[in-house]
């Protein structure tokens, strides 16, 4: 019975789809002229940064078919990542030294962060009616995915809204199945005259992620002598990996300065008056569980237990309090003209705990920080940010950050933007690479500060995107091949160019991310040389543009290169010299279909699979999904 409704749920889609489209088709002219009502009912967000511009700085919201089947939320930007083979499961960036961003204490694993609902990502939606968005998505293997909007205005300036996002994907293995909850609460307030806003959220995550540790005999799967994936023997029989998290986060400002009663007000008051800027404060609760378990200890797999010979329970607790206070002038005067200047300049106050079997440690940090926008003419803008931490773990830790751009003529003809940038951080490795206690793995030491120096160079106009960075790192942090931590003392280079395109000619649109990097002086960081991934899209309009059909193709490589292994224990990826994956085109087909504010895509993802042998790898022994049909629908209600 459920292979008969899976079967017909494709089929149930398109008769859907048949109705609908010959009603859109019958009022395609009704559609045109009530073109005015349909954006009346565009919904726009934006983020935590909310206070910067002196207006709220708004986003469309994106309900663009091109990209739609791209509903992985690991893949959403790029898929240059390095994973087990399932949606949902733990990864590793191919583009290394984003983490190093984050300032102040943190613990330093960052294989799930994608699959978190956290601050800086939180969308807080601007809406004149109430807005609702779901989305279902099923794949192969009883893969399913449910995701639900919501933002509604219940007073003047007062809006409530939550996320919500549910994902179970059972894997193609055994023991691989992933299971995802995740929910936030947004609440914003305005005042009418917009001297006083305020934003909130409460976020809720939980992952469970099944471990198996691998194929014990990648020959059975590279030869297909066993069909059934799931009766290939894996290495853990018994071992999960846990997330439980929930945070509160809340920011408010207040501007010093009434404001004008009209913002085009050249009087000589207005003109003439001090501007004292804008008072912002956040604060920000987290605690998050980290819980690695094993009922077979001694498999074999990992080192001998030294804590518990019967199971492992590496219950690991991080508790964060964060509270900034901020002085700024925003980026535009009253009067909407943006300023020639802009500062702002806080402090942050950061308590973490960190407890793992019984042993705690405790940090408190300030963190000054500072940040200027400085526009002398109208195609110049040089930005520089810059803190330092005070206190504990990560005394002095610095980081510095500066951007020279310059538009090559005015705003609305020109023949691109040229950018420089240049980065020096200074930063203590995270504190799991210092301290940690479970049943197969620990130690405790301590390592010199790890720092990166980087120059960039970019060229962006309009549809295309090029650049590169090279840059000099110091120390570097690493797990060796026995899943150790260790440090590399010397320096070494790094050099990363790339191309990005976004190119619409006639009916035919072309997405493209190209990557070319070299790490140059040690062999302690694996990379493959290049990646690609272009997209490429055909847009048919239907029925009188009642309805639009895009099929398309995608794909995706990279070079071959020693891969990290995968260490579930640690959820951490840790060096390997004995196989050489990569070297292999992923190619997806796929058909998007949106009916005024309904979407759909069908797709076959990696439909090469069955005819060009299987070396699909991106982790050694963790073999990518075969070929497998998925479909999904997003539909959007205004009212």
């Amino acid at each position: 019975m459920r292979c008969n409704l899976y079967r017909s749920l494709p089929a149930t889609a398109l008769l859907i789809m048949g109705m609908y489209l010959n009603t859109f088709a019958q009022q395609a002219d009704s559609t045109k002229n009530q073109q005015k009502v349909t954006d009346s009912s565009q919904v726009y967000f934006f983020n935590n940064d909310f206070e910067k511009l002196g207006s709220l700085n708004l986003h469309q919201n994106d309900t663009a078919l091109a990209g739609f089947q791209n509903y992985n939320r690991l893949f959403k930007q790029n898929r240059f990542f390095e994973t087990l083979g399932n949606i949902g499961q733990n990864y590793r960036s191919l583009l290394p030294f984003a983490s190093w961003s984050e300032s102040g204490f943190y613990y330093g694993i960052h294989s799930f962060d994608h699959y978190l609902y956290q601050t800086d990502s939180v969308k807080y939606y601007k809406v004149n009616k109430t807005y609702t968005e779901l989305t279902y998505i099923q794949g192969a293997k009883k893969e399913q995915n449910f995701h639900a909007i919501f933002s509604r205005n219940i007073y003047r300036s007062i809006n409530i809204g939550f996320d919500f996002n549910v994902m179970s994907a059972p894997g193609a293995y055994y023991r691989q199945k992933t299971n995802h909850i995740n929910f936030v609460l947004t609440s914003q307030f305005f005042s009418r005259n917009k001297r006083y806003g305020i934003i909130a959220d409460f976020t809720v995550n939980r992952l469970r992620n099944y471990e198996n540790g691998g194929l014990k005999n990648d020959s059975l799967f590279k030869h297909n002598i066993e069909s059934n994936r799931q009766v290939i023997p894996v290495n853990l029989l018994t071992a999960q990996n846990r997330i439980k998290e929930s945070g509160f986060y809340m920011k408010h400002y207040f501007d010093l300065n009434r404001h004008l009663k009209n913002d085009k007000d050249t009087s000589l008051d207005a003109r003439k008056r001090v501007e004292l800027g804008r008072i912002t404060h956040s604060f920000q609760y987290n605690r998050q569980i980290q819980n690695f378990i094993d009922l077979q200890p001694d498999s074999g797999f990992f080192p001998p237990p030294v804590i518990d010979t019967v199971r492992t329970y590496d219950s690991l607790t991080i508790k964060k309090f964060s509270s900034d206070v901020v002085w700024s002038n925003p980026s535009f005067k009253p009067n909407r003209q943006l300023r020639v200047f802009h500062i702002e300049a806080g402090i942050r106050h950061q308590y973490t705990e960190v407890s793992m079997h019984g042993v705690k440690h405790y940090f408190r940090q300030f963190i000054p920080h500072a940040e200027i926008d400085f526009t002398p003419f109208s195609n110049l803008n040089l930005k520089a940010q810059a803190d330092y931490v005070l206190g504990d773990y990560n005394e002095s830790d610095l980081s510095l950050r500066v951007r020279l751009s310059t538009t090559l003529g005015t705003q609305s003809r020109n023949a691109g933007i040229i950018a420089l940038t240049g980065n020096y951080l200074r930063k203590q490795p995270g504190w799991f690479y210092a301290y940690y206690r479970g049943n197969n793995f620990q130690w405790d030491t301590t390592w010199l500060k790890q720092s990166l120096i980087t120059g960039g160079f970019s060229y962006t106009l309009k549809f295309i995107e090029t650049g590169v960075t090279v840059s000099r790192i110091n120390n570097f942090i690493y797990l060796d091949s026995l899943s150790l931590p260790g440090q590399y003392q010397a320096e070494f280079g790094y050099i990363n160019l790339y191309l990005n395109g976004n190119i619409n000619l006639w009916r035919f649109k072309f997405t493209a991310k190209f990557v070319y990097q070299n790490v140059q002086g040690t062999t302690i960081l694996h990379l493959p040389v290049f990646m690609g991934n272009l997209g490429i899209y055909y847009t048919q309009p239907l029925f009188n543009e009642a309805a639009t059909l895009q099929p398309g193709l995608n794909f995706f490589y990279n070079t071959s290169y020693y891969a990290d292994n995968y260490n579930p224990a640690l959820r951490s990826f840790y060096l390997q010299n004995r196989k050489e994956i990569g070297n292999y085109l992923y190619m997806d087909v796929f058909i998007n279909l949106k009916i005024q504010r309904a979407r759909f895509f069908f797709t076959y993802t990696h439909f090469n699979a069955s005819f060009m042998g299987r070396e699909y790898y991106t982790t050694p022994s963790y073999p990518m999904q075969d070929g497998a049909f998925k479909f999904g629908v997003a539909w959007r209600f205004h009212d």
